[in-house]
C-alpha cells in the first residue's frame, strides 16, 4: 500500500464485508484464524464458532483503538446499554459509559479516545471515513434522485421480485443513475470514501460506478433487503432492529462475550506478523491495494504462515487478484456458491482458497 496513505483516523467503524459469507466459508471451530481487523466487527464475529484463536491484524492502529472499544463494550455492558453506547440506538450518556469501560483499553487506544471524545459521543460505529461517506449519500444525494421515503420502503422489502420491480420502478431513475455514477466512481469515492490511493493499481477505474450498479441489481434478485444490515445502515443511517451487524445479536452477543479471551490485536501486515500455523485467513479486500509484486509476496507470506489445508478468504472489489501458487487451489464452486447471497453489494467476487500438501 502506498506509504502517502494516512492511517491517523478511523476509515471503517463497521465491516462492510458479509459477515454470513466470511463465518460459512471459515468453519473455525477449534482453529487458529488470522484476521483483518478494520473495525472489528468479521473478527468478533469469528468468536461464535468457537475458534482456538482469532488474531486480528491491522496496519492502521486507529482501526485497532475502535475495535478494542467494541471489544471493552461487549465485555462490560449488557447488550441494550453496548447498542446505546456504540451508536445503534440513541444516547446521551456516551462518555459516562465510556469512563465505566475504559480501564479495559490499553494505554495508546485511551489517549486516543480521551483526545477525541467527539469520536465517543457521536457513537463509534458512525465515525469512519467509509461511513461519512454513506451519511453524505444518505442526507443528499438520495432525496435528490428517488426520496428519502421511497429509498427507505425499498430497504425494508423482504420479497425478491417486488425488489427487483420496486428498484427498477421508483429507484433507478435517469437521475439516479446519473448521480450513482458520479458519486460511486473511483473519483469521488476515492476523495470522500476511501482514499485515492487505494485505486493506486486498479487496471480500470472508469467502469467502478457501472460495475457497482450492476451488483446492487444482482444483489437484490438473489438477498432479502430488510435483513440487509450494509443497506439498512445506507438508508436509516444505523442497523435496523432485523439487520444487525451479527456481533451484536442478541443470540450471539454472550457467546462473543465468554469469547474474548480467544482474540489477540496484531499491529502489522501480512509481511511482518510472526504468527504461524494459521487454519483460516480472513483477509477481507487488502490485495486490491497493491502492486501484483506485494500481492506476490504476501501469498508467499500465507505459505509461510498456513497450516496443512489451511483456508484463505478475501474479497476483490474494483482489482482482479487471484492466487496463481501450486500451494494452492480455488475453490471455485464454494466461492460462487456463497457469493450469490452475498449483501455487501460494492464486491467483484468472494475467493475462497485452500492449502494442498507439496
Amino acid at each position: 500500500m502506498s506509504k502517502q496513505t494516512d492511517f491517523s483516523f478511523i476509515r471503517y467503524a463497521n465491516c462492510w464485508e458479509d459477515t454470513n459469507l466470511l463465518l460459512k466459508a471459515a468453519n473455525a471451530k477449534d482453529k487458529r484464524c488470522l484476521s483483518i481487523c478494520s473495525a472489528g466487527d468479521n473478527s468478533l464475529a469469528l468468536l461464535t464458532q468457537d475458534p482456538k484463536h482469532v488474531y486480528a491484524f491491522d496496519i492502521n492502529k486507529t482501526q485497532l483503538y475502535c475495535t478494542e472499544l467494541k471489544i471493552a463494550a461487549i465485555k462490560n455492558l449488557p447488550r441494550k446499554t453496548a447498542l446505546e453506547f456504540l451508536g445503534i440506538n440513541e444516547s446521551s450518556s456516551r462518555k459516562e459509559i465510556y469512563q465505566h469501560i475504559c480501564k479495559d483499553l490499553s494505554v495508546d487506544a485511551r489517549s486516543y479516545f480521551e483526545t477525541n471524545l467527539n469520536l465517543i459521543e457521536r457513537g463509534i460505529i458512525h465515525v469512519g471515513k467509509f461511513e461519512h461517506y454513506f451519511q453524505l449519500f444518505r442526507k443528499f444525494v438520495i432525496p435528490a434522485v428517488t426520496g428519502t421515503k421511497n429509498f427507505q420502503t425499498f430497504a425494508k422489502l423482504n420479497d425478491l421480485d417486488e425488489q427487483k420491480k420496486y428498484y427498477s420502478e421508483k429507484v433507478s431513475t435517469k437521475r439516479y443513475r446519473a448521480l450513482f455514477k458520479i458519486y460511486f466512481g473511483a473519483k469521488v469515492m476515492g476523495k470522500l470514501g476511501r482514499d485515492k490511493n487505494f485505486y493506486r493499481y486498479v487496471e480500470d477505474k472508469n467502469d467502478s460506478a457501472k460495475d457497482i450498479e450492476a451488483r446492487v441489481r444482482f444483489g437484490i434478485s438473489h438477498s432479502k433487503n430488510n435483513t440487509n444490515q450494509y443497506l439498512s445502515y445506507i438508508a436509516f443511517g444505523t442497523f435496523a432492529d432485523e439487520a444487525l451487524p451479527l456481533y451484536l445479536r442478541e443470540n450471539y452477543y454472550e457467546k462473543i462475550r465468554d469469547n474474548l479471551d480467544r482474540i489477540t490485536l496484531l499491529h502489522g501486515d501480512l509481511i511482518t506478523i510472526k504468527t504461524k500455523q494459521i487454519d483460516f485467513f480472513n483477509l477481507s479486500d487488502i490485495f486490491e491495494y497493491m502492486s501484483e509484486e506485494n500481492f506476490i509476496k504476501n501469498i508467499k507470506s500465507i505459505t509461510e504462515l498456513s497450516s496443512k489445508n489451511a483456508k484463505v478468504a478475501y474479497w476483490n472489489m474494483q482489482n482482479k487478484r487471484y492466487i496463481n501458487s501450486e500451494n494452492f487451489v480455488f475453490l471455485e464452486k464454494e466461492s460462487q456458491k456463497l457469493f450469490e447471497k452475498n449483501q455487501s453489494w460494492f464486491y467483484r467476487d468472494f475467493c475462497i482458497y485452500e492449502k494442498v500438501s507439496q
